[in-house]
């Protein structure tokens, strides 16, 4: 049985977009709905290193770090690896969980390799394409230069887990084609489905119509092509661009091109707490995504939830959700003139045919709520912490503690300690050069 669980995140609580919410509500999820039967811990970047108590009972380590918005580097210093290493001893963890590939999470691997412990990941990303989900729009590096290392790196991170999670089949067989030939389990990201459920379905006559994109204003998601289509829809229509830009310059030319060509109708809301989303989607009439690779979109699955249509360009999300049953899926090459003529399409139903789609699309992500994702996942925690129970039994034998320590050390390979030597320089660096600079 499964009591004590770690999480490990890049982001603090509250950052992070959707990939640091999931780790985020993971966490709160199992400290608060599993009756007490497990105790909870979340490994994270803060102000300083500390143990805090977070709400129901969980265990929030922060590890001091820095930087500012949602990316921040800790000082992986001696100090701060031995507070996490008798953190992690005392805990106990019967698994530990991470979210993310790098930094915190790989400090944690390395421990749960040496101690047995069964250390899970959920792949957000395609790792095909690690450096295409927004690290080139914050850290200016050509791609020719640290893709092959990005690429060994991660490669050397999946072969230490003892189970990947892929979020949709489509993800699973990119893991599978990147070389990875252990664990792999599909498992969904979930959300609380009960927060957006009564949202109330929009009015059809209503003007202007409102279509609502958010997420991170990136190039990725290509906010460029929805201002296109607005060129393209008749007057009565307007398009709410919710979120914070993860390179200014590029809002910068997203609001110029607005100006331009006097696309008044287009507003830019930043950024907007998660807990007042529910009232963005229930006053749009269709949710928009030009974006062409979204893992398992937040955005998507919440807004279906709300009852509020999406239209969007092919991408992993948009496949595996979305169809004319509940918005409209176009091809990736799809003309801003296609895609404005199927948002006007859904915007021209009768409402009664609308509310009908409205409520296909709360049913269709009905199977994502936590509590079945939550299920699943501790499933795949006990098949794991059983297994590596029978092996240690396997191997038990008196050793003395020279012995013992070096066949620890060996059971990390030889590349993930030098990873890891070079992670913490690579920390040390940039804190005190962020330091030196303040």
């Amino acid at each position: 049985m499964i009591k004590r669980i770690v999480f490990v995140s890049i982001f603090q609580p509250g950052w992070g977009g959707g990939h640091g919410r999931v780790a985020q509500e993971t966490a709160e999820y199992f400290a608060a709905e599993r009756d007490g039967a497990c105790e909870v811990a979340l490994i994270c970047p803060g102000e300083r290193t500390e143990l805090v108590a977070g709400p129901n009972g969980l265990r929030l380590f922060f590890v001091q770090s820095t930087g500012e918005g949602h990316f921040r580097v800790p000082l992986l210093s001696q100090a701060n690896l031995k507070r996490i290493q008798a953190f992690l001893e005392s805990f106990r963890p019967d698994v530990i969980h991470a979210h993310d590939p790098v930094l915190l999470s790989l400090m944690v691997q390395v421990w749960a390799g040496m101690a047995g412990v069964p250390f899970v990941y959920t792949a957000h990303e395609l790792p095909s394409k690690i450096l295409a989900f927004g690290a080139l729009d914050v850290v200016k590096v050509p791609m020719g230069l640290v893709e092959p290392v990005a690429q060994r790196f991660l490669s050397d991170f999946y072969r230490n887990c003892d189970a990947v999670v892929a979020l949709n089949p489509i993800v699973a067989q990119n893991i599978r084609e990147f070389g990875y030939g252990g664990r792999l389990l599909v498992i969904p990201n979930g959300r609380l489905l009960a927060r957006y459920s009564g949202c109330r379905t929009a009015i059809l006559a209503q003007s202007p119509k409102i279509l609502i994109f958010v997420g991170f204003i990136a190039e990725r998601k290509d906010q460029h092509y929805l201002l296109e289509v607005m060129e393209h829809l008749p007057p009565g229509y307007s398009l709410r661009l919710v979120g914070e830009p993860l390179d200014p310059a590029y809002e910068e030319r997203l609001r110029a091109y607005a100006r331009e060509h006097h696309l008044d109708s287009v507003e830019f809301c930043g950024r907007v707490r998660h807990e007042s989303m529910p009232a963005h989607y229930e006053a749009a009439h269709v949710l928009v995504s030009a974006s062409k690779m979204e893992v398992q979109s937040l955005v998507v699955i919440e807004a279906l939830a709300s009852g509020t249509p999406v239209v969007g360009l092919s991408n992993e999300t948009v496949d595996e959700l979305v169809d004319e049953m509940v918005g409209a899926r176009l091809l990736k090459e799809a003309s801003p003139a296609e895609f404005a003529a199927a948002v006007e399409r859904l915007c021209g139903l009768p409402q009664t045919d609308y509310d009908r789609m409205c409520q296909r699309a709360r049913e269709r992500v009905r199977h994502l709520d936590w509590s079945n994702v939550a299920a699943a996942l501790i499933d795949a925690y006990g098949a794991l912490a059983e297994q590596k129970a029978a092996a240690r039994a396997a191997t038990r034998a008196w050793r003395p503690r020279a012995l013992r320590l070096i066949s620890k050390v060996r059971q990390v390979p030889r590349r993930t300690w030098l990873f890891a030597g070079l992670t913490v320089a690579a920390s040390l660096f940039v804190y005190f050069s962020q330091r030196r600079r303040s």
